[in-house]
């Protein structure tokens, strides 16, 4: 009886021409179920998210009209109309619902500054149908019930309060639990929440997205017509330095390319000696973290970067950056949707380039394989013209061999293109215009003299050297450079030189010319080698005969002994050995040749045979 007149009061139910009526307002009964399927069907249609707000905002005029009901009653306190909320909760069939904590505090002003109360629901409708249709959620569902509570008590402080759900029914909690504070009392996530579900209406949404889809279109269009652009500009045979000019000009901000040494390959919006001071910073960064392998964002004291690497046959050469004023800056989606195409467009460049160049260094070497092979010098000078070389001159035949350790059998095609490709790119820095020959495991190297510029031969091969040691691991390069010829038709004597040279070269002393060789060189180069290998027999005697491993590791401490002058510590660090444990191969190989090893006109036939020896037989260069 007591529920009936509370019913009543709350509600004022009663049917007028057969229809049913609360308070002045028409009012149906509609089931559970229904609102189940329409929850379901809604997640269907306009996604979950959507029906959240849908629900939340629903709830929240519900809880605004109840509101209204109530607010203008002088004979209940403002705490009192907040409890009316429940009481229309409970008649109505939504809940049952508890209020265990209550704190409401206004300032002098009748200003709220705090609210904070905390409850219980059972008998969720809305959990119980979200389970009934959608099972167990990993989050409260109660959308509806905690946008009425929302809506009412906000309308009844004229402040913005939010009610949250701390545990609920719908994810199989024997009750839901929920809190209400105002809005500034909640942590940001939270306001943000409340700003979703209540202020922005799918229709904006929508509204927002056509727009970001025009922005997206409108980006995308500038963005191809650039990279059209860029392309046409490399089809064209243009350099690197038109293509950034563009860039700079289309974005109004500086442009960089620089490979992975840093060196800088094209720039454009500031000088050179502007960007030393960022260079600096970039080499530091990239010491400090991993090699950059995709767009990126770098703060500097004073600058942002935005990088972005350039790739080259799946191989990392280089990066491209944009610089922007300001620390904190951070670069709109556009400008990475540009940088990524100009890096790809350096890509194309870089391949094209080095095409050209592999075509031309093809075309280098055939020249040069007839050259060698016997063309008249009639056919080489008329040949010579069109590769802008000089071939009436003197010139320098070069014989480097090349060793490549710990070689996986699948790369050794690559490692041998990459030392070609690096020697290359070496004279090509160097603006020096030669011929370069290949063969297996050594290159050959023409150089004419009127390309050296008065610089001294040997620094430059010497150069070279050190630029493989850095650029291609696991390998070891010797180089053997000829005498000066003049003749081009003598090309093919000259690479014996060189070949011969190259023989006596060790990982101490990696270049040799033909100079050097003295004597021996011209002896053993009009090909008596039978006559060289018995006076070798003669001369090294018992080291020579029936050669084992042993015998070999005693010719190289014998040899590294007689090239060092006999002195035994610079021997015993060229070998990694002790004085005692060299000593003891001394002893050893005296006792083997039975005679003084101290004797200097000894010391100069066994050095002179050895040396002859390498040369004669090349399995022993690595002696």
């Amino acid at each position: 009886m007591n529920q009936q007149l509370i019913l009543n009061n709350i509600l004022q139910v009663y049917q007028k021409d057969e229809l049913l009526y609360t308070g002045n307002e028409r009012a149906l009964l509609i089931p559970t179920k229904g609102f189940g399927i329409l929850q379901r069907d809604l997640i269907k249609n306009i996604g979950i998210d959507r029906m959240k707000s849908f629900y939340f905002n629903y709830g929240w005029s519900l809880g605004e009209e109840d509101a209204k009901n109530v607010i203008d009653n002088p004979s209940l306190s403002i705490k009192e109309k907040i409890l009316y909320a429940p009481q229309y909760h409970a008649a109505q069939g939504h809940v049952k619902p508890e209020i265990f904590e209550q704190h409401l505090e206004f300032d002098d002003n009748g200003k709220v500054i705090s609210f904070r109360y905390k409850g219980k629901w059972e008998k969720s409708y809305e959990a119980e149908q979200h389970i009934h249709h959608l099972g167990y959620s990993n989050s409260p569902v109660c959308y509806t019930l905690t946008g009425y509570a929302s809506g009412n008590v906000s309308f009844l402080l004229g402040e913005k309060v939010l009610i949250k759900e701390i545990q609920c029914e719908g994810q199989g909690a024997p009750c839901c639990l929920w809190e209400g504070r105002l809005l500034s009392d909640w942590e940001q996530g939270d306001e943000e929440q409340l700003f979703y579900y209540k202020e922005f209406p799918i229709i904006k949404e929508l509204e927002q997205t056509n727009e970001k889809l025009m922005i997206e279109k409108n980006n995308l269009s500038m963005v191809t017509k650039l990279h059209m652009d860029l392309s046409a500009e490399i089809i064209k045979g243009n350099n690197l330095n038109t293509i950034l000019e563009i860039v700079n000009k289309r974005i109004q901000k500086p442009v960089v390319a620089e490979d992975v040494h840093h060196q800088i390959q094209s720039i454009a919006g500031f000088t050179p000696e502007f960007y030393t001071p960022l260079q600096n910073d970039f080499i530091n960064y990239i010491k400090n973290n991993s090699a950059i392998t995709k767009t990126i964002v770098i703060h500097s004291e004073d600058v942002t970067r935005l990088a972005s690497p350039i790739f080259l046959q799946d191989k990392l050469v280089g990066y491209c950056s944009f610089f922007y004023k300001g620390s904190k800056i951070m670069p709109n989606e556009i400008d990475f949707m540009i940088i990524g195409r100009v890096a790809s467009i350096c890509s194309m460049f870089l391949f094209h380039e080095k095409a050209k160049l592999e075509s031309v260094e093809r075309i280098k070497g055939h020249f040069l394989e007839e050259i060698i092979n016997g063309q008249s010098r009639q056919d080489i000078m008329k040949k010579a013209i069109f590769l802008q070389l000089n071939l009436s001159g003197d010139y320098y035949a070069i014989f480097l061999q090349y060793a490549l350790r710990n070689l996986a059998q699948q790369n050794e095609l690559t490692l041998h293109e990459q030392i070609f490709e690096n020697v290359s790119t070496y004279f090509l820095e160097k603006n020096i215009n030669l011929l370069i020959g290949q063969r297996h495991d050594s290159l050959l190297i023409l150089l004419p003299v009127n390309q050296l510029d008065n610089k001294k031969l040997e620094h430059i091969i010497s150069g070279l050297l050190s630029y493989m040691r850095r650029k291609v691991r696991n390998s070891q390069v010797l180089a053997g450079i000829s005498s000066k010829y003049s003749n081009i038709v003598d090309a093919k004597e000259a690479f014996e030189e060189a070949r011969t040279a190259v023989r006596l070269s060790t990982k101490e002393a990696p270049v040799t010319t033909f100079h050097e060789l003295g004597i021996l060189g011209i002896l053993i180069n009009v090909d008596n080698k039978p006559a060289i290998r018995k006076i070798i027999k003669m001369t090294l005697g018992c080291l020579y005969e029936n050669i084992n491993p042993s015998k070999i590791e005693l010719i190289e401490t014998l040899y590294n002994f007689l090239v060092n002058g006999g002195n035994l510590e610079q021997t015993a660090q060229n070998l990694a050995l002790s004085i005692s444990g060299l000593r003891y191969r001394l002893n050893k190989i005296t006792n083997l040749l039975g005679c003084e090893l101290r004797d200097p006109e000894l010391q100069f036939q066994l050095l002179l045979s050895i040396k002859a020896l390498k040369i004669v037989e090349p399995k022993w260069n690595e002696v």
